[in-house]
């Protein structure tokens, strides 16, 4: 009987996620005109400038470009179309569904709930960005563990 890992039940987890995410991506690029997604549109009212808290090198896994990329996230702020508060997350520099100009909100009853979840939405930033590019610290180009928490 094997023996319950956390390392196995994170990558786990963390494959489960990138499915999910990317079968949302997939029927994104769809595209539906009557699709309306509050967490970008809340994103929007977020307060700027975002703070970077993580500066990242990406290399492209098409043709070895690379790329800066930055996680970066709003300060926490009261939900305009709901209750609660939420704060914005973007990551810059892959292209993806988070590199906009608002990125995407995490909703929470208070500050730190959304900050808590936004964390947790800039990791799905990043594992979303792992499918495109090689994830890897600037300074000594280490590969960015992924599944360790932010």
């Amino acid at each position: 009987m094997p023996i319950s890992d956390d390392k196995s039940t994170r990558e786990a987890k963390l494959a489960e996620a990138l499915r999910t995410n990317l079968r949302k991506r997939k029927a994104a690029a769809r595209g539906r005109s009557d699709d309306f997604d509050p967490a970008i549109a809340t994103a929007e009212a977020a307060p700027k400038p975002y703070n970077v808290v993580r500066k990242l090198l990406g290399i492209s896994h098409r043709d070895g470009g690379r790329v800066a990329l930055a996680v970066e996230l709003s300060a926490p702020f009261p939900n305009p179309e709901g209750e609660g508060w939420a704060v914005a997350v973007r990551l810059t520099g892959d292209g993806g569904q988070f590199d906009t100009e608002s990125g995407k909100a995490a909703f929470g009853r208070d500050g730190l709930a959304a900050t808590r979840k936004a964390l947790d939405l800039a990791q799905v930033a990043l594992d979303l960005a792992s499918t495109t590019h090689d994830v890897r610290w600037p300074d000594d180009e280490r590969p960015y563990d992924l599944s360790a928490p932010l």
